[in-house]
């Protein structure tokens, strides 16, 4: 491992390094997997190959290719790489890290955001350019950072127990009926709770937590089809149907990107 340390006026940027890869700094590993933990920095992931879900306060994120997220100093989370994953890793100083949100944003990578932050490695110090990278660095995090808030989890016991069993094998044919059932809860009573935890219907967190697998296992190299069935669905087309209205591409390009 080889580790960069850079220095651009008063902010510190570092970035962790396994390989180089078209002039950007990367990490890649096939089995990446980073329990609860956290940084003494925020810290910046740029992810150019594969996916990564992310859980952290309670919430989960899937992160595809193409996107890039920001976790402040001191917020446990824990991380999974799914199939081969190259990642950019930037830790950054406090002054810096105080311009940008108090909390885990995920975003898609703007060309200019990549830019500016590839940029700002190969400078000298004191390099007069590091301060309007910065500060594009900054806009484009601070504008996109309500993108993807993630999925809340459940905090009752029986409902937590219930969703972290359906993150790992969930259903596009579970009923609210049985999950209430499951609880030991009536419809009622479990409507109203799992919208005031989740912040969402249980259709609309069902169908997030499908795309959430989804995406994982197709980086993992799952076909679509073989997706489909995976989570329920009885028509491929109705699958990417739903996929692409969820997240805006279709899970075709999402295994493509994630294979690129």
């Amino acid at each position: 491992m080889v580790c960069y340390l850079h220095l651009v006026n008063q902010y510190r940027v570092w970035a962790k390094v396994a390989s180089t890869c078209n002039n950007r700094l990367i990490e890649s590993e096939t089995t990446h997997c980073s329990p609860l933990h956290s940084h003494g920095q925020g810290q910046l992931t740029y992810i150019e190959q594969g996916v990564l879900s992310l859980e952290a306060e309670g919430r989960v994120w899937a992160v595809p290719p193409g996107s890039l997220h920001w976790i402040p100093a001191g917020v446990l989370h824990a991380s999974r790489s799914h199939g081969e994953v190259r990642f950019w890793l930037t830790l950054v100083s406090d002054a810096f890290a105080r311009r940008l949100p108090g909390h885990i944003a995920v975003l898609e990578a703007s060309p200019l955001l990549v830019g500016a932050l590839d940029r700002l490695r190969l400078l000298s110090a004191g390099d007069q350019l590091a301060k309007p990278l910065l500060d594009i660095v900054a806009h484009e995090v601070n504008t996109h950072a309500g993108n993807a808030l993630g999925m809340r989890l459940p905090t009752p016991p029986r409902m937590r127990a219930w969703a972290q069993a359906f993150l790992a094998s969930p259903s596009v044919k579970t009923s609210i009926d049985v999950v209430a059932k499951d609880v030991a809860m009536s419809r009622r009573s479990f409507t109203r709770h799992f919208e005031r935890e989740v912040g969402m219907t249980f259709s609309a967190w069902k169908r997030a937590v499908i795309v959430h697998r989804a995406t994982m296992r197709l980086a993992e190299g799952a076909s679509v089809g073989e997706v489909a069935l995976e989570v329920g669905y009885e028509s491929v087309s109705a699958f990417i149907a739903m996929f692409r209205t969820a997240c805006g591409r279709s899970p075709g390009e999402v295994r493509r990107r994630a294979e690129a």
